[in-house]
């Protein structure tokens, strides 16, 4: 109660000196008459309080207000978030479960949105794409070469007979001298073609290794429509052009594998299966090493035998063995070398492909 009789005190001020003339007035006659007798330039008034201070309490006071407006609009907002509150409390079971659940929601494990379904779904179409066009390309494409008949065939084995080396459905490989041959029908053209053909160095019967014969940019090859006419040039081939004109240096008449010689002259001599087998096995190992003697001719090695033998039975070496020396070559290396099937005469069957029933013969080419 006191309190509020303070309050009302107030305004029941009554200043101590009312003449003071810092007392406001509200008669203009009397504060016209102030004006006029008081001359208020005579006078000059500083206020000690800092202006600074003034100034921030002002500020003060503005922030002050401001932050109430804030806290005014914060509790009404924290009222209205209640009130929303204690509505959906009161509202129905239905809505209460759309609204708030406490079910674990795992993600569909068959969507296409699953990072895993995707990769796996791309791979099953991807190998699905892959057999499909495996099939087609399967009714689409032809095989390269058609199948030979049996009386194709045995035309073939009764023409070339011991020179005849794989049979096969589709292709007759033939081997004479330095070249042989490849007899197919392509599926493309409907031809039936021989193809000159190229081997190894010496030839192995049991494992033929050959590619086609290319001179320049094409490889030599003949198609024909006719199969008689295919045979026939097949032996021309045989005998003429560059598959048929073999110049021959020399041929193989022995070889010793201790010392990795080859003993050559102008006769070949024909050697079995077993034997051959052996040749070919050991040119194989020993490639590099292996040299060339040719009988009947003295090269640097027969020399450097006599004088060895003479040196035992202290014989004199004389100055004509010095010259012979420097003029005598030494044994060539073997390069060039090809072998080739020739007919055994005691054998009287016609399993012609098998290389156990044939003699060998091996040369030495003069050129490439």
């Amino acid at each position: 109660m006191s309190e509020k009789k303070d309050l009302k005190n107030i305004y029941n001020y009554k200043p101590s000196n009312p003449d003071d003339p810092k007392i406001p007035s509200f008669d203009q006659e009397l504060s016209n008459q102030y004006i006029s007798s008081f001359d208020d330039s005579k006078f000059y008034f500083e206020s000690s309080i800092n202006k600074n201070i003034v100034e921030n309490s002002k500020n003060d006071s503005e922030v002050l207000i401001e932050g109430l407006e804030d806290n005014k609009q914060n509790a009404n907002s924290i009222i209205a978030r209640i009130k929303e509150f204690n509505e959906s409390k009161n509202s129905p079971k239905t809505q209460d479960d759309e609204l708030v659940t406490n079910e674990l929601i795992m993600p569909d494990p068959t969507s296409e949105l699953n990072i895993l379904n995707i990769i796996r779904n791309n791979k099953y179409r991807s190998m699905e794409n892959i057999a499909k066009t495996r099939e087609t390309i399967k009714k689409t494409r032809k095989e390269v070469r058609i199948k030979l008949t049996e009386k194709e065939i045995k035309k073939i084995l009764s023409t070339f007979k011991i020179k005849v080396i794989k049979v096969t459905q589709k292709e007759v490989v033939l081997k004479n001298s330095k070249y042989g041959f490849e007899i197919f029908k392509n599926s493309s053209d409907n031809r039936y073609w021989v193809v000159a053909s190229c081997f190894e160095e010496i030839w192995n019967p049991i494992k033929s290794t050959y590619s086609n014969l290319w001179n320049g940019n094409a490889f030599i090859g003949y198609g024909y429509n006719d199969f008689d006419e295919m045979i026939e040039k097949t032996k021309n081939l045989m005998i003429k052009g560059k598959t048929g004109n073999i110049i021959w240096r020399d041929f193989v008449i022995g070889w010793n594998k201790e010392k990795n010689r080859f003993y050559a002259a102008d006769k070949p001599t024909q050697f079995t299966f077993a034997e051959y087998k052996k040749i070919v096995k050991w040119y194989k190992e020993n490639k590099i090493r292996i040299l060339v003697k040719q009988t009947k001719v003295k090269d640097i090695e027969d020399l450097m035998e006599e004088n060895r033998l003479k040196r035992q039975k202290g014989e004199k070496l004389s100055g004509m063995s010095t010259i012979q020396a420097k003029l005598l070559d030494p044994p060539r290396r073997a390069s060039l070398v090809f072998g080739y099937p020739v007919n055994n005469p005691k054998y009287k069957g016609k399993d012609f492909a098998n290389p156990e029933n044939k003699l060998y013969e091996i040369g030495f080419a003069l050129t490439e």
